[in-house]
């Protein structure tokens, strides 16, 4: 793998990575609304989350056909991290 292709492995495990926790994020700002439907900042939130996400999601798959062709190194593992993202959400109380 040369430099750029090395470059493009880590961006899209960056970002693979954000998209999973406003994933999680999103689910909070929907269970927040549900609770009280009438809250603007409520929708307002799950609305910036959506364009967010889809605008990370369309950075991903840009990164993904420049990187067509190519093995990334980098893996995400969804597993390891979902266990961070629980053991930080219960730090915070």
């Amino acid at each position: 793998m040369n430099e750029l292709g090395s470059v493009i492995a880590r961006r899209l495990a960056f970002l693979e990575r954000e998209l999973d926790r406003m994933g999680g994020g999103a689910d909070d700002a929907e269970h927040e609304l549900r609770l009280n439907p009438t809250d603007p900042a409520a929708s307002r939130r799950l609305e910036a989350i959506y364009a967010l996400a889809g605008k990370t999601w369309a950075q991903i798959l840009e990164l993904r056909a420049s990187n067509a062709g190519r093995h990334s190194v980098i893996r995400y593992d969804h597993n390891a991290d979902a266990l961070a993202d629980r053991t930080y959400r219960r730090a915070l109380g």
